[in-house]
């Protein structure tokens, strides 16, 4: 389906108009369905897909619904994980009530062994069948990193090394793996990452400072394409201070966002990211976020977040889940979930008016669909998977500086020429290893601040 374009749709002009509102436009399904066939969906199968947190993993299966499909996952009495379908390749039993061996999994209805890979070990209510010779269970490639359980959906012989990150390199970084439900679609989950204009409203002038105060200030904005997708560049300043802030999103729906409890008051160097988090999408109106929470000393001096309150169903910042406060209390403070969720199961984009502040959730939809369609042409395309390493990792672009100078006459121009030089800066170094390169954008963000003192 091709986006319909705002000069096609019929606005409300008058007042007290909503009788004439248009409502019969679909949702734009080229980036919102998921089900296998589907564009979207088979793009969003050509990345490794958290599945669910190791932790949720005891020594019984569970049943996940991921990319439109019904999944049992499991780990093997002798500590493998394994993803396949749900229902028994012999009469459709749940695998849920199976039991895990060490080479797979056991039906409970009539003893079918089923490995890892599919493969049917033993038909025990017919010992002398040759059917196991002649058909797999269907299962999918599984990957256990971190505390978080992967899977490969895409076609088994394109599947590529599961991609490391140069953030998970983080030194003295503690890595807290979490995963939260959004019921609604999972552009419009990722749409908020490329939205900073959000922060200073919803987090701060309307919520109250969720954050610290200095996220209420307008950032000067750009946003710029990147080799594994894009970042927002945004520029505030806070008193004598400028802050800059890059975040990445990384095709096709992983977000890596910066310092959570930064106040901008003191001055910062290329602090890393705080977040790295997958919007995987369990059907078309079901989201499921997982990834991990860094706590280190740089991203959090002060000690504001709360490791006891990172996991399955919780994070520790305000406005994230459903369940965390009282509807009338997330009615006046509205958080993330609030915000995105209200924006109805699947957003309809031929209804939305943007303005400029919009531009980077634009540029983002546009990239991913620009994708998904050289995915369908059988063209080149870009995920994670595919990007050029350096020392065997993924660059990556996110992180947060601040730096000591006064406001200037034009000062708003001003500060996009700092936020500019900074981030020439950060993209400069990303061919060089993680310690050299943090000593790099040291030494330049040093020579970008004596310029102009």
């Amino acid at each position: 389906m091709t986006a319909t374009t705002a000069d096609q749709i019929p606005r409300t002009r008058e007042r007290y108009g909503a009788y004439h509102r248009v409502r019969d436009f679909a949702e734009d399904s080229e980036l919102t369905h998921v089900t296998r066939g589907t564009p979207g969906g088979e793009y969003l199968r050509r990345t490794w897909q958290p599945v669910c947190l190791s932790s949720e993993l005891a020594d019984l299966p569970i049943v996940v619904r991921m990319l439109g499909e019904d999944l049992v996952v499991f780990r093997t009495t002798s500590g493998e994980v394994a993803v396949m379908e749900r229902h028994c390749s012999h009469r459709g039993a749940s695998l849920e009530y199976g039991l895990p061996s060490d080479k797979g999994i056991v039906c409970c209805y009539h003893g079918w062994h089923i490995a890892c890979d599919g493969t049917i070990l033993d038909t025990p209510n017919d010992p002398e069948s040759t059917i196991k010779e002649r058909i797999c269970h269907p299962a999918y490639p599984a990957r256990e990193f971190e505390g978080i359980i992967f899977a490969w959906m895409g076609p088994p012989d394109d599947m590529p090394e599961f991609p490391i990150l140069d953030i998970y390199r983080q030194p003295d970084t503690e890595m807290i793996p979490f995963s939260i439900h959004f019921p609604c679609n999972w552009v419009q989950v990722l749409d908020n990452t490329q939205d900073p204009t959000h922060s200073c409203f919803l987090h701060t002038r309307v919520s109250g400072a969720q954050f610290s105060i200095s996220w209420g200030e307008l950032p000067e904005l750009d946003y710029i394409q990147t080799p594994i997708g894009m970042i927002n560049l945004n520029v505030r300043r806070w008193n004598d201070k400028v802050w800059v802030r890059t975040t990445d999103m990384m095709l096709p729906n992983l977000n890596q966002t910066g310092a959570l409890w930064l106040t901008a008051d003191e001055e910062e160097t290329f602090i890393r990211a705080a977040l790295s988090r997958w919007m995987r999408a369990i059907d078309d109106t079901n989201t499921q976020m997982i990834g991990w929470r860094y706590f280190n000393d740089r991203n959090d001096p002060d000690g504001v977040g709360d490791r006891t309150q990172v996991g399955y169903g919780k994070i520790d910042f305000i406005g994230q889940t459903e369940h965390e406060r009282p509807y009338e209390e997330r009615q006046r403070v509205p958080g993330d979930f609030e915000a995105i969720v209200g924006q109805r199961p699947i957003a309809v984009h031929a209804l939305e008016n943007h303005n400029t502040g919009d531009r980077g959730v634009a540029m983002m939809r546009k990239i991913i669909r620009e994708n998904i369609r050289a995915l369908d042409a059988g063209d080149d395309y870009v995920t994670l998977e595919r990007a050029v390493k350096v020392d065997g990792v993924v660059p990556t672009y996110t992180q947060d500086s601040v730096v000591t100078i006064s406001p200037r006459d034009d000062d708003r121009t001003f500060m996009r020429e700092i936020g500019h030089r900074v981030n020439d800066v950060v993209f400069d170094g990303a061919n060089l290893p993680d310690d050299a390169r943090e000593r790099e954008f040291t030494a330049k963000l040093r020579e970008i601040w004596q310029s102009y003192t």
